[in-house]
């Protein structure tokens, strides 16, 4: 594996404009903040209607949601190839509706939703126990403050 960060966005939308250099800097911050400095990523962008499907197919929940983690370092065959941490897939539609819900910025909505996404890339998981979740939370702030500047 060739060292550094590699870092691939993919817009499979068209209704919401997505600024690929600021999330692929956000990627890249996210990583060092988690002290990774070597890995290949792919952030995809879709439509409520494809992340529905994806979380039909791979997690039996027949709904959208916001975001999906498919992390490659888990499960047989995690070990072929170590660099590659895997895919984190983001609804436009969904960050457009959380954004209003909880009224803020929809660039922040994404930040917090790719954090999140990361997150489960890299082995945490809020759904395995409460100490876990809280964990989580607490490295989602964590990496949300720095990144934010606050």
């Amino acid at each position: 594996m060739r060292s550094g960060m590699d870092i691939s966005i993919l817009n499979k939308q068209r209704k919401y404009p997505v600024d690929t250099n600021q999330v692929t800097d956000w990627t890249r911050r996210i990583l060092l903040l988690q002290k990774v400095k070597n890995g290949e990523v792919n952030i995809v962008f879709v439509n409520n209607r494809r992340i529905r499907i994806y979380n039909r197919d791979y997690r039996r929940i027949d709904r959208a949601t916001d975001v999906l983690s498919f992390p490659m370092r888990e499960g047989l065959g995690g070990d072929l190839h170590p660099g590659f941490l895997g895919d984190v897939m983001i609804s436009l539609e969904m960050t457009e509706i959380y954004a209003r819900l909880y009224r803020r910025d929809r660039s922040d909505q994404l930040l917090i939703l790719l954090i999140h996404g990361m997150l489960h890339l890299l082995g945490y998981d809020h759904e395995r126990s409460e100490s876990e979740e809280k964990k989580m939370t607490r490295r989602e702030r964590f990496i949300l403050k720095k990144i934010q500047g606050k």
